[in-house]
């Protein structure tokens, strides 16, 4: 059963955070066509990690983890913290926090529900997603470290970055004797009616230099093309 969902934040104030889960969906007023009132976009979610943090929002947001230092001087320890200092500055770029920030992504994942009512349900893994991912996303509309490699001609993952190609359910990794890039889509926002056009993919990209000068864990929000042959582009959050 759907669990309808409304994380209340006060991210933005003093770095509180007051989650509130609302009853199951059979408790809920429902409109004409037999759905919640209230919902105004359903997340379907493959990672699992993610899943259990949108049933207990509270529970993921204060969960301790290895603190995060910024470049004001405070650090995080938990998502809660880390989403009140982003209002003040960015984590600090030391080899060290690049390899903490992994920590982060789910706290990043949570940030956008915030204030926004949704259902949050789980989804198998598709496989054709990575497969998108692979050939079709376009890196110049996000940053990493191939963003400056891109141009007109090759600008995908499978065009830019030879190398060993792996895949498992809806997510591409791609390894090379320097790097390794990971993109896995841990959550599907749709907005409306279950066309693929209102659909927009929440993806993990892990970004790897493997002689240790360059680590990257960030979240995107990749949105599909806008004709039937143009590119998968990256946002950095929802609609």
């Amino acid at each position: 059963m759907k669990q309808w969902t409304t994380l209340a934040t006060a991210m933005m104030l003093c770095g509180t955070l007051q989650a509130a889960q609302a009853a199951q969906a059979h408790n809920h007023t429902h409109d004409d066509a037999g759905a919640p009132a209230d919902a105004t976009a359903t997340v379907r979610v493959s990672n699992p990690e993610l899943l259990a943090a949108l049933k207990t929002p509270r529970v993921a947001m204060e969960a301790e983890r290895t603190p995060l230092a910024f470049d004001n001087g405070a650090s995080a320890k938990n998502c809660l913290e880390y989403s009140d200092l982003l209002t003040k500055g960015q984590p600090a770029e030391t080899t060290r926090n690049f390899e903490i920030r992994s920590e982060y992504l789910l706290c990043d994942s949570l940030r956008p529900m915030a204030g926004k009512p949704f259902s949050a349900e789980k989804k198998a893994a598709a496989s054709g997603q990575a497969k998108a991912l692979y050939e079709k996303l376009d890196l110049r509309s996000f940053p990493s470290s191939l963003r400056n490699r891109a141009d007109d001609a090759k600008h995908t993952l499978k065009t830019l970055l030879p190398g060993t190609k792996t895949s498992e359910g809806a997510a591409v990794a791609v390894e090379t004797q320097e790097q390794h890039f990971r993109l896995e889509v841990v959550a599907t926002i749709d907005h409306g009616k279950g066309s693929r056009k209102t659909q927009e993919w929440i993806v993990w990209v892990t970004d790897e230099l493997k002689n240790g000068t360059y680590r990257s864990y960030t979240q995107i929000v990749v949105n599909p093309p806008r004709t039937a042959t143009g590119p998968y582009t990256a946002a950095a959050t929802p609609r």
